[in-house]
Formats: C-alpha cells, sequence, structure tokens
C-alpha cells in the first residue's frame, strides 16, 4: 500500500473579469466572527450560510469560502459565476475537484496553518486514552468509585509512535512526543528520501519504515496524517488492525475514510487493540447517531472535527483564505492553488 504522490500540472492563472470590491462572495461554513466581518470590507456582498435560499446564493456568487462542509458537483453546477474556491485547512477532498477542472473554477487551500492545533489534539488524545482520562471521567460522574489499582493504565513515556505521513503535523506532533522520549517510526513512502533532515535540531529522531505492515506491527500507537483519496481509503481495515499489538491505540486527525470505522469497531469490541481516538468521520458532521458503536464504547474517545478549533488558528485560516481570494479578484495572483 503506498500513499499518493499528487500530479504535478501545469496550470494556467487565469484574471479574474471582476475586483474584489465588486464581487459577491458566499460562506459556505461556519467562519470567525472577525474573520467576516474582515471578509465584508474586502467584497461587495458576503453571504452566509443561511443568508438566502440555497440557489439563490450560488446563482450570484463569484467565490466560495469552505471549512468543514463540502462544494458538490450540483453546487458548482449552478453556480454559473464562479470562479474560485478557497477551502480554509489543507485538504481538499471535500471539493469536487473534477467539476471545478470542468468548469476551470480555481481551488486554493491554507496549508499548515493548523498545524501545531491539530498536532496538540492528537497528543491529547494519545494521552486521554493511554491515562484513560475520559474513560474514568465518566465514571466518576455516574458515581462510580473507583479504586487506583483497578484503572491502571499504558502512558505515553517510552512508547513506540507510528505516523503515517509526513506532513507539518506529523512534523510537530514529532517534537512534542520527544518529550516523552518516544520512539518515532514513519512510514510516507511517496515523500523525500531526505525530508526532515533538520529532525535531530529539533531534538527528535525518527526512523523511515518502508511497509504500511512492518510500522503497524511494531508501534504502541499508531497516528494518521494523510490525505484521503482513493489510495488512502479504507487504508486501515481488519488485515492492518489484526496486526496491531492487543495493548495499541489508533488516532485519526486526518480525514473520516482512512479507517474502515465498522472494522475498527468490531477490533475494540474484541480487545484486539487497546483504544481508538478519532476526530473525523466518514459521516460529517458527526453526531453519536452517525458514530455508530464507536461513540458508545469505553475504549474511545470521540470528538467531531475539533482539530484546528483553536480561537488563533481558526481566526488566522479563516483571515488568510479571504486575503487569497481577494488577491485573485485584485489580479495579485494566486496563492497555494491546488486546481
Amino acid at each position: 500500500m503506498s500513499l499518493p504522490t499528487p500530479p504535478s500540472e501545469n496550470l494556467i492563472t487565469p484574471r479574474s473579469n471582476v475586483k474584489a470590491k465588486d464581487a459577491t462572495v458566499y460562506i459556505h461554513s461556519a467562519y470567525h466572527p472577525k474573520s467576516v466581518e474582515y471578509a465584508r470590507t474586502k467584497f461587495k456582498k458576503v453571504i452566509l450560510l443561511d443568508d438566502l435560499p440555497l440557489e439563490e446564493t450560488l446563482e450570484q456568487t463569484e467565490g466560495i469560502f469552505l471549512r468543514m462542509s463540502s462544494v458538490s458537483r450540483e453546487m458548482i453546477l449552478k453556480s454559473p459565476k464562479l470562479q474560485i474556491i478557497s477551502r480554509n485547512g489543507v485538504g481538499y477532498d471535500n471539493v469536487h475537484i473534477q467539476t471545478c477542472k470542468e468548469k476551470g473554477i480555481i481551488v486554493t487551500n491554507v496549508p499548515g496553518g493548523n498545524a501545531h492545533a491539530v498536532a496538540e489534539l492528537a497528543l491529547g488524545m494519545m494521552l486521554d486514552l493511554l491515562r484513560r482520562i475520559s474513560e474514568v471521567d465518566r465514571k466518576v460522574r455516574l458515581g462510580e468509585k473507583i479504586a487506583s489499582i483497578n484503572v491502571l493504565a499504558p502512558g505515553l513515556f517510552y512508547k513506540t509512535i507510528g505516523l503515517i505521513g509526513m506532513g507539518n503535523i506529523s512534523w510537530e506532533l514529532s517534537k512534542l512526543l520527544s518529550v516523552f522520549k518516544c520512539k518515532i517510526l514513519i512510514y510516507s513512502p511517496t515523500s523525500s528520501p531526505n525530508k526532515w533532515q533538520n529532525s535531530k535540531k529539533e531534538e527528535f529522531e525518527f526512523e523511515r519504515i518502508s511497509s504500511l505492515e512492518e510500522l503497524i506491527k511494531q508501534v504502541d500507537v499508531l497516528s494518521i496524517h494523510c490525505p484521503l483519496n482513493d489510495s488512502t481509503k479504507n487504508l486501515i481495515s481488519k488485515n492492518q488492525l489484526n496486526l496491531m499489538k492487543s495493548n495499541s491505540i489508533i488516532i485519526n486527525t486526518a480525514r473520516g475514510g482512512i479507517i474502515n470505522e465498522r472494522d475498527l469497531e468490531f477490533a475494540l469490541i474484541n480487545k484486539k487493540i487497546w483504544g481508538a481516538a478519532l476526530d473525523v468521520w466518514e459521516i460529517e458532521p458527526s453526531t453519536n447517531k452517525t458514530m455508530g458503536k464507536l461513540a458508545e464504547l469505553e475504549n474511545t474517545v470521540v470528538l467531531p472535527h475539533l482539530g484546528g478549533a483553536t480561537e488563533e488558528v481558526a481566526e488566522s485560516g479563516c483571515t488568510e483564505s479571504i486575503n487569497i481570494m481577494a488577491d485573485y479578484f485584485d489580479g495579485k495572483g494566486i496563492k497555494n492553488r491546488v486546481v
């Protein structure tokens, strides 16, 4: 199993026929309030999610802003004036890329802006599971008397951590894990052999593993930090889960669908692995009803995609996506173009 490398394309840079001050834009996700006010200073008209019926909005929209929701093929086809979709975040699997290519619509992202926030959440989830924090908290709130000898936990110090992917989040997480004296193993076959050459200057060391299966067999913690696409869909399924240690845990702060959720349920219920912490889901927005049995088990931590949800990261990322779109409309180039 290999991780994909995005194809390189010679993208022609189009020029917009409208200036930012004359543009109508649609914020299709919840944006930071300060960023929404900032957008009103940059564009002629800013439409929020519930301001108008969707079809009426799309008919007049020249730019769409996006965080957690998705832009479907149907939406794009109903947007005759649409020129650009500006995504706050690194992943763009929530945009129907093929339709954008067909219609010549630009797609941009904001990579790396949430790396610190997602890395600290991944670390927090590891600590939560490996010290049984949420599990014991729930029991105490229900009135149970807890003796510490009955809730012994593995802890994080000196554990072997397996990371899938070598992006900004993996880098920041590796630095955090160095404090816990963890051994870091990485599976990222499409990354350059020379990537992370400066890791020792950041006071952590790592080892590259050439096989996903070999990585999985060795680790106490498996943490996923790769994109979702055809190659990574169900990357972690029954066969991979069966290779994991019975006292190991899995963390996913990347994208729902990389782990087969039903196979994970089976592994947890049958004690094939110690626990799992998920911030991303096959169905989003996620609720306890969409999460299935994973929301009911004692050995899981479940969150509704909060990885980048810190005050600073939310505002800066939303504002950066606004600046990217405004610069495009004003003929200043296209920053972080992915399509």
